[in-house]
């Protein structure tokens, strides 16, 4: 029989300090180091240390949907996104290759990608938060493991166009996201479009042990 237990990261810096009378991270603990089912996260761009967020503003070119951004300030809001993996139970770790859906958990838009439509800065393929629900929102996780773990570089990989999710630290946009940097898709899992999974709410299935 098995249970859940969640865990809050709180590895922003300045709480870390606080807690911790350092600047060093602790390390993971022993069953707390994958990503799994029904947890909520900030995904960090492995290059600029920007995450990724949905600020709620629209685009102006494009599908008109949500934009979807980078921006460096790890505590920005609107930045968690919750992993949902079909068949899964909530704390089961995400297995490399699953195919996932990232959610925003501020505006429940799925993050999502069309070929239709090019980004408004670096004429890529545009990435957009949606509040629909369809095939443009599924994503296959690959990384170099059996599982999806924290604090490890990933790509995303769109699953109807096969473009894979980057953001460009070079792109910025102005008002009324200034500095934030555009988020789209491309054709190569390069520098730009690894990610990692930092800050959040992570479950984790245990069993019980007798006493």
């Amino acid at each position: 029989m098995h249970v859940f237990s969640v865990f809050v990261l709180l590895n922003a810096l300045g709480i870390c300090t606080a807690l911790f009378g350092s600047n060093k991270v602790p390390e993971l603990e022993k069953g707390w180091e994958h990503v799994t089912a029904g947890s909520t996260i900030k995904l960090s761009h492995v290059k600029s240390n920007a995450r990724l967020m949905m600020p709620q503003v629209s685009y102006g070119t494009g599908s008109q949907q949500q934009a979807i951004t980078a921006y460096s300030d790890a505590a920005a809001t609107k930045a968690f996104w919750r992993v949902e993996v079909e068949g899964s139970t909530r704390g089961q770790p995400v297995a490399c290759g699953s195919q996932i859906w990232l959610i925003n958990s501020d505006t429940d838009h799925g993050l999502h990608s069309h070929g239709a439509h090019k980004s408004p800065i670096s004429g890529n393929q545009e990435v957009s938060g949606y509040d629909g629900r369809d095939t443009g929102d599924v994503w296959t996780v690959e990384c170099s493991q059996e599982t999806w773990l924290r604090e490890t570089p990933v790509v995303f990989k769109h699953v109807d166009t096969g473009k894979y999710l980057l953001s460009l630290p070079n792109k910025k946009f102005r008002q009324p996201i200034t500095g934030h940097q555009e988020v789209c898709a491309g054709k190569s899992a390069d520098s730009n479009a690894q990610w990692m999974a930092l800050e959040g709410y992570y479950f984790s299935r245990r069993s019980n042990e007798a006493k």
